[in-house]
């Protein structure tokens, strides 16, 4: 019998110059990514990500977090399809050892969502460049999302590789444009350019010049409100948003996982999007 992998917790990343950087100007904590093999989030940058946010949760000096990309017109390209394709072959053998892994949903990659989605601090996405899939499901879980004015684009692009947004992106975008709206944008992989993006509700703001100075800008504004009017400020709009958006997230994840787990074409259109070198049209 082939061993199990336990697909939760095991890096299926190649060893890169992938990093998560932090620091704290004034009273906000910033959040930096950077891997300069395409711009991809991997496992290994998401537990560096979780590490780097507990942190500055938990600092009584820093009033809010932001999270930028480090790298030129790069936030988040998407979460590593290789990783995903490497996850596929985990459930498989899983499946085929009648074993049953936890919950998807519960994986790292979502648990940071969530963390992010319900801390009690103002957060930002300082969007600096191409924010698609797992990046863009980071800027929804975001309280806020400022834009750099560009032609990059921002969305869940996740249908054009064959699978679903597997870390809250059909419940968070929903929230934000309305389900009608999130329905057609998902089902066809529709990017937006900023202003497109601002037009739909996706992001608050498009910036002309540094976004994350405009974000650090407007994190100074809660340096000295009461924190914790902000994050019953935070809690009573969330609960507007009803109370099943939890249960959303968990089936959005046992879809995604079972997809990837039994889908050959899905795994197939996969695997020729990372050989054909990550490429696919804007629709």
């Amino acid at each position: 019998m082939s061993e199990l992998v336990d697909f939760e917790r095991q890096n299926f990343g190649s060893e890169n110059m992938a990093d998560v950087t932090s620091e704290i100007r004034g009273g906000a904590g910033i959040i930096f990514f950077a891997n300069p093999d395409g711009g991809f989030l991997t496992s290994e940058m998401v537990d560096m990500a979780i590490e780097k946010f507990d942190s500055l949760r938990a600092d009584e000096n820093v009033r809010s977090i932001i999270f930028t990309g480090a790298l030129d017109e790069i936030f988040i390209r998407h979460f590593s399809v290789e990783e995903i394709i490497a996850m596929s072959s985990a459930l498989r053998e899983n499946n085929k050892a009648g074993v049953t892994p936890e919950r998807f949903a519960l994986s790292p990659l979502r648990a940071f969502w969530e963390k992010v989605d319900n801390c009690p601090k103002p957060t930002i996405a300082a969007i600096n460049g191409v924010c698609g899939g797992g990046g863009c499901e980071l800027a929804l879980a975001c309280d806020i999302r400022l834009a750099a004015k560009g032609t990059y684009t921002i969305g869940q692009m996740e249908i054009l590789v064959g699978i679903l947004p597997g870390a809250g992106g059909t419940v968070r975008l929903s929230r934000l444009v309305g389900p009608g709206k999130a329905m057609e944008y998902i089902l066809r992989g529709k990017t937006f350019y900023p202003d497109e993006a601002l037009e739909i509700g996706l992001v608050n703001q498009v910036v002309e010049g540094d976004v994350l100075e405009a974000a650090l800008v407007m994190a100074s504004e809660f340096d000295d409100k009461p924190p914790r009017a902000l994050a019953a400020i935070k809690q009573a709009v969330k609960a507007s948003w009803g109370a099943n958006t939890m249960e959303g997230v968990l089936e959005e994840g046992d879809l995604f996982a079972d997809l990837i787990a039994t889908d050959d074409q899905a795994l197939k259109i996969m695997e020729d999007y990372v050989s054909n070198g990550h490429s696919f049209k804007k629709i």
